[in-house]
């Protein structure tokens, strides 16, 4: 195990629905490719990953992929976002970009306290923080990189996991220590009343306009040292 590393987050993003808890469809268009991009906050360094893309079906995006995350000494907050590919305007031409369709924040420490998890946290949409439709997640720890799921891909760095690999190490860990908690659509409003560790949006907005205001006071810190030379 690394130095200042703790263990490993194994997080499966099973699938996101558009829909609300009153059932009216939230997303701005049916017609995209989503993906999960989510971000390991607090420690060292920020550790990312994403899924692969897929299509809203219906009302619903299925991913079902499993990434592996490693948790780095002081990591306090996870990240959950579900983004879409846009197209950006710059100087050279069109770039490709990323917007946030929604997104959540859920508490490392009510992670380690609870998994392993299988539920459905709410989303909501960046700067109005309107509601965002749900999305379901796998959770899990571990703290030795041999329990890991046995797969090429199980990196402990951020990359990808296989999914079946990481549902049948969840599963052997789930006969030991009781049934994840996991819940059908038709129970997302419960879903969303018994999220423990989902601190929303506005907290994830605040601590995104904070870094913001740091890079910024930065950049004028380098700016008046520039001028003064």
């Amino acid at each position: 195990m690394a130095s200042g590393t703790v263990g490993y987050l194994v997080i499966t993003a099973i699938e996101a629905s558009g829909k609300n808890k009153d059932e009216n469809y939230v997303w701005d268009s049916s017609d995209f490719e989503g993906y999960v991009k989510v971000e390991l906050r607090g420690g060292a360094r920020n550790i990312k990953v994403s899924t692969k893309k897929a299509g809203v079906q219906g009302t619903a995006i299925l991913w079902n992929e499993t990434m592996t995350l490693e948790v780095l000494e002081g990591a306090n907050e996870l990240r959950v976002m579900l983004c879409r590919d846009k197209l950006v305007q710059s100087g050279s031409g069109v770039k490709r970009g990323t917007s946030v369709i929604a997104a959540c924040g859920i508490f490392v420490s009510d992670i380690l306290d609870a998994v392993p998890i299988d539920k459905y946290f709410e989303l909501f949409k960046p700067s109005a923080g309107g509601e965002g439709g749900f999305i379901r997640l796998g959770l899990d720890f571990v703290k030795d990189p041999n329990d890991l799921p046995r797969s090429r891909d199980a990196v402990p760095n951020g990359l990808p996991a296989s999914g079946g690999a990481a549902q049948d190490a969840g599963s052997r860990k789930r006969k030991g220590r009781g049934a994840a908690w996991k819940v059908p659509l038709v129970l997302l409003a419960l879903a969303a009343a018994g999220a423990g560790g989902f601190f929303g949006w506005k907290h994830y907005q605040e601590t995104k306009d904070k870094d913001s205001s740091s890079k910024k006071d930065s950049s004028s810190s380098k700016d008046r040292k520039s001028k003064k030379k």
